[in-house]
């Protein structure tokens, strides 16, 4: 295996040693029990401990996360919580050693990467965001017949985007530029995409009522289409990456352990949807429907769970989970927060502009709720007004928020994997990506 160099394998070399002091204080328990400690969904292997903790190899995110989570707590014979006060740091370590390999295998300057090599407009674009202001970066995409939809891969380095011109294309996150030509292959427009948990794969659907499989690396089809109820709404992996659920008029999982051939789940389920849906951890799968009802189903067996959530009057638009998968939030003509658990509003609604909910997201580290929202005044959707809300959820304390940057409606939205950047796509054929500021709190939101 080969040695990593330059900043990149020094800053690997020094997080692998923190590793093993970490292992280390809680017994030097031996790596096949260290693997034997991750949750169900997530693989751990003897062969990637080893690799992580030696410095020879930066895994996954999720990967690296879980492997910390397990040491943080081995002495518990428990896995630490999302909210543990150690994890942060270690989420911010990888943050870094992913940019330093990317920035190495783009041969981009090392000095780049470091404030006191960079130009005086680096260092005032570095302070803004150390103050958490917005930076919003040019659009891009123009000419693809608008921005249908838009997913961040797991290590956040490529953007993939659905577009009119029934194409999907992959970005540069950091470079901002195309990374390779357009997928082609569906026959009408290309309404969602999603990255596999390990980024390997990436999964898109169309109102060519088709989803497609590919492989990222070579950018090429793996498998024949797979069929929808309908045209593609959304598309959810579950956290091992197994399976595939693909939601048009009603939801299908599909089976994707071979991707190159893929099996249909018995039937479909979930009917009059109105919002893409979300998927937790624990295959715990939640629906929006026409009626103002949030339903909960068991995922892998596709049945319902428990009464309803009920607090809208009108269309649930929009589903949130946080990544603790203990709050819920649910949008309509305003957004509604619940714990999962206990199936209960954990506050007060929190009020939006204009008099709809057309996308909510919670921020990969749980600091920040944010919603997109605008009027339905207009029957031109060119004309219709759109606007962020920004919370911070320790508090639901409102943040404030950038300019959206859009004419007409917002079709798509996703956040980075270090909760800093977050995109958008318009009806106007732009793809932009801003900056978002920090939680005031340290803490995120609690039930």
């Amino acid at each position: 295996m080969r040695i990593a160099k330059g900043d990149f394998g020094r800053e690997l070399r020094l997080a692998a040693a923190e590793l093993r002091t970490l292992r280390a204080m809680h017994g030097d328990p031996p790596l096949a029990q260290i693997a034997a400690r991750a949750p169900r969904g997530q693989h751990l292997s003897t062969s990637g401990i080893s690799a992580t903790m030696r410095g020879r190899s930066l895994p996954s995110r999720d990967y690296y996360l879980t492997l910390v989570r397990v040491l943080l707590s081995y002495d518990t014979n428990k896995i630490a919580s999302l909210q543990h006060p150690d994890l942060p740091q270690w989420r911010d370590r990888w943050q870094r050693l992913s940019l330093l390999r990317h920035a190495q295998n783009s041969n981009v300057s090392a000095s780049l990467s470091t404030e006191h090599h960079a130009d005086l407009s680096e260092q005032v674009v570095l302070a803004a965001l150390r103050r958490g202001q917005h930076v919003q970066l040019p659009p891009t995409a123009e000419n693809l017949g608008g921005v249908w939809a838009v997913a961040f891969s797991p290590d956040g380095h490529l953007l993939a985007t659905g577009h009119g011109a029934k194409t999907v294309q992959l970005w540069d996150t950091v470079a901002q530029r195309r990374a390779g030509p357009a997928l082609f292959g569906h026959t009408d427009r290309v309404t969602s995409v999603a990255f596999s948990p390990d980024g390997r794969l990436l999964a898109t659907g169309s109102e060519d009522a088709t989803a497609r499989l590919w492989d990222v690396a070579s950018r090429t089809l793996l498998a024949e289409p797979l069929s929808s109820s309908g045209f593609v709404t959304s598309l959810l992996f579950d956290p091992d990456g197994h399976s595939l659920y693909v939601q048009g008029r009603t939801i299908r999982r599909w089976d994707i352990t071979d991707p190159r051939q893929p099996r249909k789940a018995e039937k479909h389920f979930a009917n009059n949807l109105t919002s893409a849906s979300v998927l937790t951890i624990e295959g715990l799968l939640v629906t929006g429907h026409a009626d103002g009802l949030a339903h909960l189903w068991n995922a892998q067996e596709q049945t319902r769970i428990d009464a309803p959530l009920r607090g809208h009057a009108s269309e649930v638009t929009a589903l949130a989970l946080a990544s603790s998968n203990d709050v819920l939030a649910t949008g309509s003509q305003d957004v509604q927060l619940w714990d999962v658990r206990t199936r209960q509003m954990i506050n007060e609604p929190l009020e939006c502009p204009g008099d709809m909910v057309t996308a909510i997201a919670f921020s990969p580290d749980g600091r920040i709720l944010l919603a997109i929202s605008g009027d339905r005044v207009s029957s031109d959707p060119e004309d219709r007004d759109f606007h962020f809300s920004i919370w911070e959820t320790a508090t639901w304390t409102e943040l404030p928020s950038p300019d959206i940057g859009h004419d007409g409606y917002v079709t798509a939205s996703a956040f980075s994997p270090d909760s800093r950047l977050f995109a958008t796509g318009g009806i106007d054929g732009l793809l932009r990506v801003r900056t978002l500021p920090t939680a005031i709190s340290s803490e995120p939101a609690t039930t």
